[in-house]
C-alpha cells in the first residue's frame, strides 16, 4: 500500500482518488475550493462521447483579431493576455491541418468511447445510478450556411465512429416543442448524454471517498519536497507538509505552474467558461440543446435549466466578465422563445486546454512517482471515470486498457 496525494478535488481528481482507494492505497486529496463548484459546475454537464474533433480548426489564427475586437464572440481573447498566449496559439494553429486533426481525433476517440461505460460503472459503484441521463443531444442551425460550418467536423466524427443524424429544424421542434420552429437544420448526436446535476455528482463522489476512508484537506498544494528524482511530499498553502509515496497532479489550470517547479513544461492555458442556472425557466426541455453559432448549450438539470458555454482565453488571475454569461442567456431566447430568466445564478469555471486538445495523462520521465491527470479542456466530466482507472493502473504498475502514449506530459 502506498500513500498517494492527489492535488485537485474536481471531478477528475476525486475520480482518481476513488480508483486509487479501491486499489488499497491510502489517499489524501488537496483542494481549497467548495466541493462541486469547480469547472464542471459551470458547464453543460454532458458526457460528450462524440466530442472527438479537436478545438483547433483551419484558419483559427486569422480569427484572433476579431476575438480581440468583439468581447461577446463565442470565442474571445482578452487583449491583456494576447501577447502571453501567442506561443500557445501558434502551436494550436499548427494542429489545425487536416492530417493533424484526424490524428488527434483518433486519439480522443480511444478515450471517449470508453467514457459512458466507465461513467455508468462509477455511478453504480458509488451510489448515484440516477445521475446519467441517457438521451441524445440536439444541435441547431439557422440555415445552410450555418450548417456548413459543422460539415467537416461531422464528417470526421462519423469517420471515428460517432453517430450523427441530420434532421430538419421542424423535426427538432417536434422532438422538443419548446425549441423555436424556424431553424432550418438540426442534428441528433446519438453518442452523447448528460448528467442530472454536476455539482451533486462531485459532492456524491467526495462523500463516497470519505466514507471509504479517504481524506480531503481544504487547502491548495503549492509545491513539493523531493530527494533526487523522486517526490517525497507536497507542501500546502496552509503550511502543512504531507509526505507521499506517489503524487497525482489533477489541479486543472493550476497544474502548469506546479509542474514548472519540477522542470516539466506543460503547454496548458486556462479558458474561462460561463454558465447561468435558471430556476422556474417556464419551458419544458428533455434534451441538451446546442446552438453552435451562439457558442452555448442548454441542459435541463434536475432543479434548473443551465445555459452554458463560450470560450474566453484569459490569464489565470483574470476576473470573470459576467456580461458573457448574460449574453448567453439573451441568446438562449432565440432557441427557447418561452424562456423565463428572472431567477438566475451565474457561474464561471476555468478549463485547462492544451494546444492539441489532448488531455495530459501519464508519467514524466523527469519524475517517476508523479502522475498527471489534467488538461481535459471541455472533457473533464466526460473523462473523469476513465482517467481515474488509467491513473490507478499506472500507479499499480498495470498496463492501462487504453494506449496513452499520445497524452504523455513529455510530448511538449
Amino acid at each position: 500500500m502506498k500513500h498517494v496525494v492527489v492535488i485537485g478535488g474536481g471531478v477528475v481528481g476525486i475520480s482518481c482518488a476513488l480508483s486509487l482507494l479501491d486499489d488499497g492505497h491510502e489517499v489524501t486529496v488537496l483542494d481549497p475550493g467548495a466541493v462541486g463548484e469547480g469547472a464542471s459546475w459551470a458547464s453543460c454537464g454532458c458526457i460528450a462521447v462524440g466530442e472527438v474533433v479537436p478545438l483547433s480548426q483551419p484558419g483559427m489564427l486569422t480569427k484572433v483579431p476579431g476575438w480581440l475586437i468583439d468581447p461577446d464572440s463565442p470565442l474571445s481573447l482578452r487583449p491583456s493576455s494576447a501577447l502571453k498566449l501567442l506561443p500557445w496559439f501558434a502551436r494550436f494553429t499548427a494542429n489545425s491541418r487536416p492530417s493533424k486533426m484526424r490524428e488527434i481525433a483518433v486519439d480522443l476517440a480511444k478515450l471517449n468511447f470508453a467514457a459512458t461505460d466507465d461513467f455508468k460503472a462509477q455511478m453504480v459503484k458509488y451510489g448515484v445510478p440516477d445521475m446519467l441521463i441517457e438521451r441524445p443531444v440536439l444541435k441547431l442551425f439557422e440555415d445552410d450556411r450555418d450548417k456548413a460550418t459543422m460539415g467537416a467536423a461531422f464528417d470526421l466524427a462519423r469517420e471515428m465512429g460517432c453517430t450523427i443524424d441530420e434532421i430538419s429544424g421542424v423535426e427538432a421542434h417536434e422532438i422538443e416543442p419548446a425549441i423555436a420552429p424556424d431553424f432550418q437544420h438540426a442534428a441528433v448526436l446519438r453518442d452523447w448524454s448528460f448528467v442530472a446535476d454536476p455539482r451533486r455528482l462531485v459532492i456524491a463522489l467526495h462523500r463516497a471517498f470519505e466514507q471509504r476512508g479517504g481524506k480531503v484537506i481544504a487547502t491548495a498544494g503549492t509545491g513539493f519536497t523531493r530527494e533526487n528524482q523522486r517526490l517525497t511530499g507536497v507542501t500546502c498553502a496552509d503550511g502543512q507538509r504531507i509526505s507521499a509515496d506517489e503524487v497525482v497532479l489533477a489541479a486543472g489550470t493550476y497544474s502548469k505552474a506546479l509542474a514548472s517547479q519540477l522542470g516539466i513544461a506543460l503547454q496548458l492555458e486556462g479558458v474561462l467558461g460561463y454558465s447561468t442556472g435558471l430556476r422556474d425557466p417556464g419551458v419544458d426541455l428533455k434534451h441538451t440543446v446546442f446552438y453552435p453559432s451562439g457558442g452555448f448549450g442548454i441542459t435541463p438539470y434536475e432543479n434548473e435549466l443551465a445555459v452554458a458555454g463560450t470560450i474566453e482565453f484569459a490569464g489565470l488571475t483574470a476576473n470573470p466578465r459576467w456580461r458573457r454569461a448574460d449574453v448567453l442567456v439573451k441568446r438562449a431566447h432565440r432557441v427557447l422563445p418561452g424562456l423565463q430568466d428572472k431567477k438566475a445564478s451565474r457561474r464561471m469555471g476555468r478549463r485547462p486546454f492544451t494546444p492539441d486538445t489532448r488531455p495530459i495523462l501519464g508519467r514524466s520521465a523527469k519524475m517517476p512517482n508523479l502522475t498527471f491527470a489534467t488538461g481535459h479542456g471541455q472533457l473533464g466530466l466526460t473523462l473523469g471515470a476513465t482517467t481515474g482507472g488509467i491513473v490507478a493502473d499506472l500507479i499499480a504498475g498495470r498496463p492501462p486498457k487504453i494506449d496513452i502514449a499520445a497524452f504523455s506530459p513529455d510530448r511538449f
